[in-house]
């Protein structure tokens, strides 16, 4: 197709995926059909991976690259965009004899803190991601890239209330390990029981107090009380001490 400018307002910047990482894993995936994708001339270099999974049925277009910024509202794009079906969320809670390793997000707001949680989840063997549909970042493109695109494998549920959610999973016979400062057990430390949950929560407020009952503290060693980890820096070291444990790397 001829070379040509998009309005931003023409795509659903809800169901859109940009980035090369984050087109490929999408393409590998197969979770989500591809209509579109949005691309420049002179081809990008990893143009030839892309093709050799993309489906002959998806239209391509070529554009600029400001065209692709108006597109997904972001400079990043790194010279390509995908137009998706929504992503597939899951229709309810996890259940712990198939998905004994989760993780649960809450009020995590930085869409690019999202998305790294999202990537360590997705290294580490979680078997699902639970977020909150009230305080948290949605799972935008945006977070879908700094995922490296990691989410198009990740099952994900979008929680109502996650005190809730944590409830439910509490009676399921989850043990919840909730990440937090000034007091709780080594990370290091804990022989973690399966089947597990941890809970990270927001980066200035940390865990909802109602439900920071929910189980056992836990807490990484640092230099000093005064500082902290970031929320997915803490989150990827707890992911790894409990997905060595259990395994599932």
């Amino acid at each position: 197709m001829k070379k040509g400018h998009v309005k931003k307002t023409s795509v659903n910047q809800a169901n859109i995926v940009y980035g090369v990482h984050s087109v490929l894993e999408l393409l590998t995936a197969k979770r989500r059909k591809v209509s579109m994708v949005y691309t420049v001339k002179p081809l990008i270099k990893s143009w030839s991976r892309i093709q050799g999974v993309l489906p002959s049925y998806v239209q391509i277009q070529y554009v600029d690259r400001i065209t692709l910024e108006n597109i997904c509202g972001s400079s990043e794009h790194q010279g390509i965009v995908a137009v998706v079906q929504p992503f597939p969320f899951e229709s309810k809670i996890f259940d712990a004899k198939k998905f004994p390793f989760l993780v649960v997000l809450d009020g995590i707001q930085d869409v690019r803190n999202l998305g790294a949680i999202i990537r360590s989840a997705y290294c580490a063997g979680v078997d699902g991601i639970i977020l909150s549909g009230k305080s948290s970042a949605p799972l935008t493109a945006a977070a879908i890239k700094a995922s490296a695109g990691l989410a198009e494998h990740s099952r994900i549920y979008i929680a109502s209330t996650l005190s809730l959610a944590m409830s439910e999973l509490v009676a399921q016979g989850y043990h919840i390990y909730l990440a937090t400062l000034g007091q709780g057990e080594n990370a290091a430390q804990i022989s973690y029981k399966a089947p597990s949950v941890l809970v990270i929560g927001n980066e200035e407020s940390g865990i909802s107090k109602d439900i920071l009952s929910s189980g056992t503290r836990v807490l990484l060693p640092q230099r000093r009380s005064d500082i902290s980890y970031n929320a997915s820096v803490a989150a990827g070291i707890l992911l790894f001490l409990m997905g060595v444990q259990f395994k599932k790397i």
